[in-house]
């Protein structure tokens, strides 16, 4: 509701619920201040080194040189430590769901995990990112499923002619629809709307090329995109490309038959799961 009614977050008393949420990020916003300027001047005085700046060290030397506001630095703080964690829960659910509904996508990449499994029992990194098929079933979830389906989170400042066609007056609320620019058929096809992990292409370079270059254009934003793109991007894709590693290592699962599928209006997520 807030997502598609941000106006509401002006009047937190209306709902008990929601004022009990403010009370409580107003007590988390606070610890996390007092915790993080803590930890900044115990580094001042231990002189780290430049491999062990963090992203917290960075907007702390921001904050203290003035080139952000208090504000500011406790904004992105809360960003930095709290944001993704429901995004990459919501995209184990979707695993789960289109994995478990189609069980030729997960023979297939079974049968590519168990064949790296035999030479590398315990992978690195590298290797679990050389996976073809491992990385496009993860990057076609990411583009049917994308955790964040909708964000309207700015607001206009003045007029403004969108696309030389939609009039945005001053004042109004914008933001953006991940699915409706992942099932764009004139991006990604007739099939946009069918799990097809083919699409991104035969290699991991093919595929990597493409996500830098939808990105680019806005057609695919798992993790919005620019400046403003997720600093975890790169830790999430590997994240849950491990923990299917390790799944279809072990376990085979199918959705039970009598399930009906039910997703939220604003996210794309699995509640009855």
């Amino acid at each position: 509701m807030y997502f598609s009614f941000p106006d509401l977050d002006h009047f937190p008393w209306l709902l008990p619920s929601r004022k009990r949420a403010y009370n409580i990020m107003h007590e988390f916003d606070n610890r996390l201040y007092t915790m993080i300027m803590a930890m900044l001047h115990k580094r001042t005085q231990n002189k780290p080194t430049k491999s062990e700046e963090m992203v917290s060290h960075m907007l702390g030397e921001a904050y203290t040189s003035g080139r952000i506001t208090e504000k500011q630095f406790r904004d992105n703080l809360k960003i930095t430590f709290l944001t993704a964690h429901e995004n990459a829960q919501q995209l184990v659910t979707s695993m789960f769901w289109q994995l478990g509904t189609r069980i030729d996508i997960q023979d297939r990449l079974r049968e590519e995990i168990l064949a790296t499994a035999k030479t590398h029992p315990d992978p690195s990194q590298e290797i679990i990112n050389s996976l073809p098929y491992l990385t496009a079933v993860v990057l076609e979830l990411l583009r049917l499923f994308p955790p964040v389906c909708q964000l309207i989170n700015r607001v206009a400042l003045q007029p403004a002619l969108l696309g030389g066609e939609l009039p945005i007056s001053k004042g109004m609320f914008v933001g953006w629809n991940a699915w409706a620019v992942h099932s764009n058929p004139d991006v990604w096809g007739e099939d946009a709307r069918e799990f097809r992990a083919e699409r991104w292409g035969e290699t991991v370079e093919e595929m990597q090329g493409r996500f830098r270059r939808e990105t680019v254009r806005g057609t695919y934003i798992p993790f919005n995109a620019h400046k403003r793109k997720c600093l975890g991007q790169g830790f999430a894709l590997l994240q849950v490309k491990i923990l299917l590693f390790v799944l279809l290592g072990r376990v085979r699962w199918v959705v039970d038959p009598e399930y009906r599928l039910k997703m939220t209006p604003v996210c794309c997520s699995f509640p009855g799961l």
